[in-house]
Order: structure tokens, then sequence, then C-alpha cells
């Protein structure tokens, strides 16, 4: 396991997700690079993203707003790193599926852990579960209803001696 690969959402099933995979990341030594996209009603040009919670106020995509964006991701997690340095940042931009798939190409990370908000979320224009069963690398997701309940793809149950996963707390991903 060299990288932890982390998609990050503002919510309780994304901190759990973020805290196992820091607990990862420390356990192996090894970099957590912590991914985020930005909220737009467009699947694939996200030339404009919402700014606001409540999905009411759409602005146009500008190096200005990418540096807040960025700056807000950071800050949101720099309490809970602590004094973990083996973190970096990635705010995308476009297709969950097809970002994830570039950065695991470019070998960002090895494992992803994913907050799982609840059943059937769209997640790359397709159901959540689908999605991380069909990845083609470990997948766990954390949640819904509590932190520690993992539910892994087929990849993440054979190595599940390094996850630090314990039996009865995990549960094979079905799309």
């Amino acid at each position: 396991m060299k990288a932890i690969g982390l998609c990050s959402h503002y919510s309780r099933q994304g901190d759990w997700a973020f805290h196992y995979a820091l607990t990862l990341a420390r356990m192996h030594d090894v970099q957590l690079n912590i991914f985020h996209w930005l909220d737009s009603p467009f699947r694939f040009r996200r030339d404009y993203v919402y700014v606001d919670d409540k999905k009411e106020t759409l602005v146009r995509v500008t190096d200005e707003l990418i540096a807040k964006k960025e700056l807000e991701l950071r800050e949101y997690y720099d309490f809970w790193l602590g004094d973990f340095v083996k973190v970096g940042f990635r705010l995308c931009e476009g297709n969950e599926g097809a970002e994830l798939h570039r950065c695991l190409h470019r070998k960002e990370y090895d494992v992803l852990v994913v907050g799982y908000p609840e059943h059937g979320t769209d997640f790359g224009g397709e159901p959540i579960e689908k999605f991380a069963s069909n990845f083609r690398t470990p997948v766990i997701m954390v949640g819904p209803d509590k932190p520690n309940s993992y539910h892994l793809n087929k990849r993440a149950v054979e190595i599940l001696d390094q996850l630090g996963i314990r039996q009865g707390d995990w549960t094979l991903i079905k799309p």
C-alpha cells in the first residue's frame, strides 16, 4: 500500500470516511490524497458550480473561486490532520468516476475510501454501490448509519488483513 485516496464531502459519513482513511494512512505510513468535487448541476462540464449549501447560487468557475475552495478544503481537515503531513489535496472538476480513474492511472492512490451517505446515492452518474463494486481498485465505503460500518468491494476483501477492519464490521458491496 503506497497511498490512500479519500473522496471528500462535507457530511457526517464523509467525516467518518476521513477518520478511517487517516487511520489507515498512519497505520501504513503512506500518503493520504484527498479528492473533492465542486457541486455542479452538470455531470461532465463543470464550468458552473453551486457556492452555497442550499444549491441556490450558481457561479462560473474562476481561478479565484478554485483557490478559495481549495483553501476551504484544507482548512476543513487541518485540525484533524494534526501532525500528519503526508497529505495532498485535489479539487476535482470533472465527473467523479472519470477523475478517479485518471488519478488511479497516475498512481495517486491504491485504496479508495468513500463516505456512504445512503443507498443509491449518485456517484459519477451511477449508484454509488455499482461504482464501488465495479471499480478496479479496493474501495471501502464508510456509513451510512455509523462510523464503524464498512462496505467493501471484492478487491478490498482480498486485502482485508491490511485494512484494520474487524470481522463483523464489514459487508460486501452489492450493486
